[in-house]
């Protein structure tokens, strides 16, 4: 299978990188930018948290009719980003290539399908995967792995699909281990109460993940957000289990990465807070369920990110 990353982040890059190193066809796609100049000039480096380190060769390409050969398209961008990076893709993608989305948030395989298969037209499989890995990118061409974790893949609202088994195998056997479930759901909200309850925290504070399992104020308010969507999750029929000491552990199996919300805000962009925070709050609203701490994260952190924009902005005005 050929498979196309979508998304040349930190995530999206690792993951190219995994199936390349392992002698997958894999093609890198992306914005033209510093970070894939720097891949095309020198590899990319994958940096390991015990001081190791891989430069990897990795094919790029910045059009989006390199999607007429793939088998598979991984899409790895920000949510708010989707229909810009996959809507250029549709008159490229043959019928039978599978759609999997790895990114965070809620709905991404409804807002695929918005895409993708407009007005109900087309039976194009979308698949949704939830992974636990971890990684930031440090400079152009250079991402530091954080954190080994595991990869679920699934059918969204349930329903056994007979691509998933392929599209595991094909990642398991290029270095991306996975695993088949049937509760992708759940899944998806266990990673959602996860993020909703590191990201913004170490986003305000701009401390790395392990400080929300070591720090007691930070573990207290990261218990609170994530209790409140597992109750979100409850109403709507998912058991997330102990979910605060599921949000510690992955804290400290990450513990030296930078999460994504806080490099967003170092770098003045735009935030995912609407797609983890923002999607508990607007769920919470939908069943009648408060969700006051997640509210307030969603709140601070939209200030912090307008006020990052405002300042990335000076910065460039004056250069």
């Amino acid at each position: 299978m050929h498979t196309v990353v979508v998304g040349a982040g930190a995530m999206g890059s690792l993951l190219a990188a995994r199936m390349a190193a392992a002698g997958a066809p894999v093609t890198l796609l992306g914005r033209p930018s510093a970070h894939l100049e720097a891949i095309r000039l020198h590899g990319l480096t994958v940096q390991e948290i015990d001081g190791s380190h891989q430069v990897v060769q990795i094919p790029l390409a910045v059009d989006p009719e390199v999607a007429r050969t793939a088998d598979l398209v991984v899409v790895l961008v920000k949510t708010y980003a989707t229909n810009d990076a996959i809507g250029p893709l549709r008159s490229h993608l043959n019928n039978a290539a599978v759609i999997l989305t790895l990114q965070n948030g809620l709905g991404n395989a409804a807002a695929l399908r918005a895409i993708l298969n407009p007005g109900g037209r087309g039976s194009r499989e979308i698949l949704t995967g939830v992974t636990t890995d971890a990684a930031y990118r440090d400079k152009p061409g250079v991402i530091i792995h954080t954190g080994r974790g595991q990869t679920v893949i699934g059918r969204e609202s349930g329903g056994a699909s007979p691509r998933t088994p392929e599209v595991v195998n094909h990642l398991t056997k290029s270095g991306w281990p996975s695993k088949a479930v049937v509760d992708i759901d759940r899944w998806i909200w266990r990673k959602l109460a996860i993020n909703a309850a590191i990201n913004p925290l170490t986003a305000l504070t701009g401390r790395t993940n392990v400080a929300i399992a070591d720090d007691p104020y930070l573990s207290a308010a990261a218990k609170g957000l994530a209790e409140e969507a597992s109750t979100v999750a409850a109403a709507r029929g998912l058991d997330l289990g102990e979910i605060a000491r599921a949000v510690a552990e992955v804290a400290r199996a990450t513990g030296e990465n930078r999460s994504s919300m806080l490099a967003d805000l170092d770098m003045g962009i735009r935030t995912e807070i609407d797609a983890i925070n923002g999607a508990v709050v607007a769920e919470g609203k939908r069943l009648n369920i408060p969700t006051p701490a997640n509210q307030l994260a969603l709140s601070l952190v939209t200030l912090r990110e307008q006020e990052a924009a405002e300042a990335a902005h000076d910065r460039s005005s004056r250069t």
